[in-house]
């Protein structure tokens, strides 16, 4: 199964990745290290979500939502150290808040 949340997800790594490559070796392998990391274990949620038994998708979600807020502060952080533009950072950032609110409406469904 390939949801939107997962394609939104994997559009974010991507142009994630493509932005900690130009950053400073130091901050790269810091805080883009952890940033890349988080957007990877946001991944493995959604996609443990879609495939494991209805008793067991909540965790995942639940999981995957503490993530998603963990990478919105890592891009606020590189925002303020000036890794990232502002326009790539607000961008990013509504795709975030936007798999934020599916996986809570998903997280909601699944408690009907």
């Amino acid at each position: 199964m390939n949801t939107i949340v997962l394609q939104k997800s994997c559009e974010i790594y991507s142009r994630l990745n493509r932005l900690i490559g130009g950053w400073p070796k130091r901050e790269r392998y810091n805080l883009g290290l952890r940033l890349e990391t988080s957007c990877l274990v946001l991944l493995e949620q959604i996609v443990s979500a879609e495939q494991t038994v209805p008793v067991l998708k909540d965790h995942h979600l639940l999981d995957a939502g503490v993530k998603t807020e963990v990478i919105k502060i890592l891009l606020r952080m590189s925002v303020e150290r000036q890794l990232i533009k502002e326009t790539n950072y607000f961008s990013i950032s509504s795709n975030l808040v936007e798999i934020g609110k599916m996986i809570g409406g998903w997280r909601k469904s699944l408690r009907k």
